[in-house]
């Protein structure tokens, strides 16, 4: 696996080519897409969004949660990335 942190986006509800404009609208540089059922959102216990996650290099949900707390998702995604070095990866 690729080493350092990844970032993408869901449009929950929205077409491509709504999630690409909204993406170009918000000058995102990461890769967001598209999910027009919220099938997602749903398979990873979302209720409502803006909706955040951080996952591991394992693919393990290490944060979730609809608050956006600055603290806390740098310090999910910090904890993360130390524990994908500790583990040589």
């Amino acid at each position: 696996m690729g080493s350092g942190l990844k970032v993408f986006g869901i449009g929950v509800k929205e077409g491509g080519a709504q999630a690409e404009a909204w993406s170009g609208q918000h000058g995102l540089t990461y890769p967001v897409s598209a999910d027009p059922e919220g099938e997602i959102l749903r398979r990873l216990g979302a209720v409502a969004v803006p909706y955040h996650f951080v996952l591991d290099r394992d693919l393990r949900v290490v944060l979730s949660t609809g608050d956006f707390e600055k603290d806390s998702l740098i310090a999910a995604i910090e904890g993360a990335l130390e524990r994908g070095k500790e583990n040589g990866l």
